[in-house]
């Protein structure tokens, strides 16, 4: 990754537990796709294999979340699940994972798609002041957090962080040591949560539009075995 450099065709990337993947995980990719334009050529969705920061016990397998995530994904060919995290033993570190993509992708600038609340903590992360190495940071506000609280924010973080001229439309950017770019990209968050989903399928209750129709069949499918799962982590 060239320094504070935005040229080279990357690749956007998304992290997430996916227990089950939903419209809101799948809206921000389509979102922030459109916002990234010709600087990325997809969006790889990477469920974790064992999260760092979150208790695992009501974690369905990882082939399934996968599985439920790839049904669901199917429809956008630039929408990709990469199963690269399963391939690792112990705790998936965001840090791995990215030395993982550099490996097999020298030439590639990747773009880091993260919520605001995650972006603050990644002091609390596994060598997380040290991704701007890595990636670039494309970071989503939820609730009311404004573009100069995102720079106070990124300055906090990051003494030696500078403002950069905006890349992304309506954003923010800060050019960061160690070579990544932060960009702050104003997009409405969907208040969708995978517990509130996860509640509501114990319940019986029904989650059309919730969770993708594809991945819910096999929610379906796999009703008993995903039930008692929740159940007992409850």
């Amino acid at each position: 990754m060239t320094a504070h450099g935005v040229r080279r065709p990357g690749r956007a990337i998304l992290g997430g537990s996916f227990n089950p993947p939903h419209v809101g995980h799948l809206r921000l990719a389509v979102e922030a796709r459109e916002a990234l334009g010709d600087l990325v050529r997809g969006v790889d969705m990477v469920p974790c294999a064992q999260p760092p920061h979150k208790k695992t016990g009501h974690l369905l397998p990882f082939e399934l979340r996968a599985a439920m995530l790839e049904a669901a994904l199917a429809p956008l060919p630039w929408l990709r699940c990469n199963r690269l995290e399963a391939l690792r033993d112990g705790p998936s570190y965001t840090w791995d994972t990215l030395q993982a993509y550099r490996a097999a992708e020298p030439d590639t600038d990747f773009y880091f798609l993260l919520g605001s609340p995650d972006f603050a903590l990644l002091p609390t992360w596994h060598q997380g002041l040290e991704l701007p190495r890595l990636c670039h940071f494309v970071v989503v506000p939820r609730g009311d957090l404004t573009a100069e609280e995102f720079t106070d924010m990124t300055s906090a973080l990051w003494p030696e962080a500078r403002e950069h001229p905006p890349v992304l439309p309506g954003g923010r950017c800060m050019a960061l040591p160690g070579g990544g770019l932060a960009h702050f990209l104003p997009l409405p968050w969907l208040a969708v949560s995978a517990s509130r989903i996860r509640e509501l399928w114990l319940a019986g209750r029904s989650v059309d539009y919730l969770v993708p129709r594809a991945a819910l069949n096999l929610l379906q499918s796999h009703r008993q075995a995903i039930a008692a799962h929740w159940q007992e982590a409850k």
